[in-house]
């Protein structure tokens, strides 16, 4: 990915792929610096100063004068004197004046932090499945192809397109609500676990415990109860599917790698598939659309898939180019 030298603080704080590490924005550079950190142990101390920094400072730029400048500056300086750094280690020497630097210009530029307009992003890309802990305390499990939003000042409303499992955080001092928003609908909880999902332009939302209001672009609400399961469509206008679901990892099996199925048709079965690795699907004949699926699959390993597949149903799956072509034996 990246075949630069990082000998300094600031080596790591301009570059996207880092930063992007540090706030858990893309799962190919969390994967990349995760085992370049693990294989460069020496260059731990600058990581972690750098990381710091960029978690660490959230100015806003009515609030940053000369004096703060001033202020932070004088602070710094008296730290780096109070090491009584040597001539001789001139590594160390320009390592605390890096980090010194560092800190000056990003008060300098508080505006580029600004609390107020920061929005972070999660994306997964195909066969990609990526943990999310919020600033509040909740987590959330984000699927394939799928991407999470929120402004880094309110963690407790975010926007999500594609699916995600959510288990959200109490906060019983405040009673603060969490948001959950898509084209479709919008999710208001307060504290539980819940399944989201807008791959299929309708978002169908199902609730594993606790209870969730939905506000649906109609206008109307809707209250769910644990074991829910309602998909709606914003271009219909209309509740597509609104049933209970009694055994829940039927709907939540992903998050765990892994897609469970129950006696479903090979074609629903194969929409999934789909959405998880990104393939077209193709049946050459009638007889294989026909047949019914039981068991589970790897949603992180397209060959172990296929091999599943093969198995589970006794069909013949190809792979090729960007399709997957299914036929009976």
């Amino acid at each position: 990915m990246i075949k630069k030298k990082y000998n300094t603080v600031n080596d790591f704080l301009q570059d996207p792929s880092f930063n992007n590490w540090v706030l858990q924005n893309n799962g190919t550079d969390i994967n990349f610096w995760e085992f370049w950190i693990a294989n460069n142990p020496d260059s731990k101390y600058l990581v972690d100063e750098a990381k710091d920094l960029i978690l660490g400072f959230s100015f806003n730029k009515d609030f940053v004068s000369e004096e703060k400048v001033a202020f932070e500056w004088k602070k710094l300086e008296s730290k780096i004197q109070a090491k009584k750094v040597k001539p001789k280690n001139k590594v160390a020497y320009l390592r605390y004046i890096s980090i010194a630097a560092s800190v000056l210009l990003l008060v300098s530029i508080g505006v580029y932090f600004n609390s107020k307009s920061s929005k972070i992003t999660h994306k997964t890309n195909f066969g990609e499945i990526l943990n999310i802990k919020l600033q509040d305390g909740s987590d959330v499990t984000l699927n394939s192809n799928s991407s999470l939003s929120y402004y880094n000042n309110d963690s407790r409303k975010v926007w999500l397109v594609g699916e995600a499992f959510f288990q959200v955080d109490k906060k019983v001092e405040t009673h603060a609500k969490f948001w959950v928003l898509t084209k479709d609908l919008s999710v208001e909880v307060y504290g539980t676990s819940f399944n989201v999902n807008t791959k299929k332009k309708k978002t169908d939302v199902f609730l594993e415990e606790g209870s969730i209001w939905l506000k649906l672009k109609n206008g109307t609400d809707k209250k769910m109860i644990p074991g829910n399961y309602i998909s709606y469509s914003s271009e219909k206008n209309e509740i597509v599917e609104d049933k209970n679901i009694s055994n829940p990892v039927l709907k939540t099996s992903w998050k765990d790698g892994s897609l469970i199925f129950e006696n479903l048709s090979l074609v629903k079965a194969m929409e999934k598939i789909e959405e998880s690795y990104g393939y077209s699907i193709v049946f050459k004949d009638e007889l294989s659309k026909k047949l019914s699926i039981t068991g589970a699959v790897p949603t992180t390993n397209i060959d172990i898939c296929i091999k599943a597949i093969e198995k589970s149903v006794d069909v013949i799956v190809i792979k090729k180019d960007n399709s997957l072509i299914i036929s009976v034996k």
